[in-house]
């Protein structure tokens, strides 16, 4: 007679639990194979999973005006447009125009003024995904914008909101629609929007600690503002430390560019901006020391091709919250404490295009021209980049006694308002 082997329940659950797992480790690794990596997802637009038939549908072939442009400049988030060469002596005649964008897919419009100013633009961090056609208004007349050549520029990706990115296309061509069945007449510009998870590998902010900042002229180490009542190499380290922690708690991806014992400079291959760049963060905030015994509070430096828009937003709030600022403004048009950077002049005492701090010349790209000043060590690989948008932040003298005592007293509220007024500036 033939033996039958009896399984007990308790050995027969021991088995089913068993199958089970095996079964869900099996889904699992199925899954995290076929999920698309980071990056593959950077890799995607948002064109990949467009509707074909809505799109050719919904977006437009024939114009009765076209508008044409000749350049385009990225600082920060902000993207402008040029009827002329950028740097061109003349008023550009893109000045006082609005550019309009038309969301293709949902018949959406935004409008943003270019008044002259690298952060008057269009302003990419704040568009939803999307495909959007570029207009402007000539003579009242809506008119389509195009490039005479044909080019699809670096992807932009903007900074962390809500854990999110987006990463931004820019193009004119003629054939950017090709394999969805659509071909223009002229090289018609579109900016296309796509959602992404964040790539750990880029940055939102980089901090600049000044001082301790090699001098590769003369090969000596630029100790910074250091009398005996503020070492500006030590406090511009520890402050920075105190505003990294203040963004990185609104969600920001941020990198202080030396550590205590380092003595990077502004140019080569280690220098400070070379080092920004690879992070493609949007804001360089530096934070410096003041020489000048009549400084007795915190001010601020920005460049002179910007609205200095920033630097406004961080004035207003720090009154706004009861801090004081150094009274001094280069013009009417900014707040309380901001001042501009000055222009270089040549021997014969000609002003030339170039700002005198490298905090804000090198680290701005082809804005601010970086890397086409000065006869050594230029950062010649970054005078065609995106730039980051540039602020110096003085937090004192080292001349005043008043003005330490005071950044002494107050160093954790201004950390905290000076990142309040970048979250609400960039919208964050």
């Amino acid at each position: 007679m033939k033996k039958t082997r009896v399984i007990n329940k308790r050995n027969l659950s021991t088995m089913i639990i068993g199958m089970v797992t095996i079964a869900v480790a099996i889904v699992c690794v199925f899954l995290y194979v076929s999920k698309p990596k980071q990056t593959n997802k950077s890799s995607q637009s948002y064109l990949n999973g467009v509707d074909v038939d809505k799109l050719q549908k919904k977006v437009g072939k024939d114009f009765e005006g076209t508008y044409l442009l000749k350049d385009y400049v990225v600082y920060g988030e902000t993207l402008s447009l040029y009827k002329s060469k950028y740097g061109s002596t003349e008023t550009d005649k893109m000045q006082g125009n609005n550019i309009v964008l038309r969301n293709v897919m949902t018949d959406a419009t935004t409008s943003f003024t270019f008044n002259g100013s690298v952060d008057s633009g269009v302003d990419l961090g704040t568009l939803k995904e999307g495909i959007y056609e570029l207009y402007t208004y000539n003579h009242f007349e809506k008119e389509r914008i195009y490039f005479k050549d044909a080019f699809k520029a670096k992807a932009i990706t903007t900074m962390r909101r809500d854990e999110k990115v987006t990463s931004v296309s820019f193009m004119a061509d003629k054939n950017a629609l090709k394999e969805y069945g659509i071909q223009f007449k002229k090289n018609y510009a579109f900016i296309i929007v796509t959602n992404q998870e964040p790539n750990e590998d880029i940055y939102d902010v980089v901090i600049d600690p000044c001082g301790n900042a090699m001098n590769y002229f003369s090969n000596t180490v630029d100790v910074g503002a250091s009398t005996s009542i503020l070492d500006e190499a030590s406090s511009s380290l520890e402050f920075a430390k105190k505003v990294k922690k203040e963004l990185e708690k609104k969600g920001l991806k941020v990198k202080i560019l030396r550590k205590e014992n380092e003595t990077p400079g502004y140019y080569g291959a280690n220098g400070r901006p070379a080092r920004a760049y690879k992070t493609k963060a949007k804001l360089y905030l530096a934070l410096g020391a003041s020489l000048d015994e009549n400084v007795y509070a915190p001010y601020m430096l920005t460049s002179p091709y910007t609205n200095s828009g920033l630097a406004n937003t961080v004035s207003y709030f720090m009154e706004q919250n009861g801090l004081t600022l150094y009274e001094a403004r280069t013009n009417t048009t900014q707040e309380n404490g901001v001042l501009y950077d000055s222009y270089a002049e040549s021997d014969d005492g000609k002003v030339l295009e170039y700002e005198l701090y490298p905090q804000l010349r090198e680290t701005g790209g082809r804005a601010t021209y970086a890397g086409v000043y000065g006869d050594e060590f230029k950062n010649e690989d970054y005078k065609d980049a995106y730039g980051m948008y540039g602020l110096y932040f003085s937090y004192a003298s080292a001349m005043n006694s008043q003005s330490v005592t005071y950044y002494n007293e107050n160093a954790d509220a201004i950390a905290k308002i000076l990142v309040k007024s970048i979250v609400r500036y960039f919208e964050i």
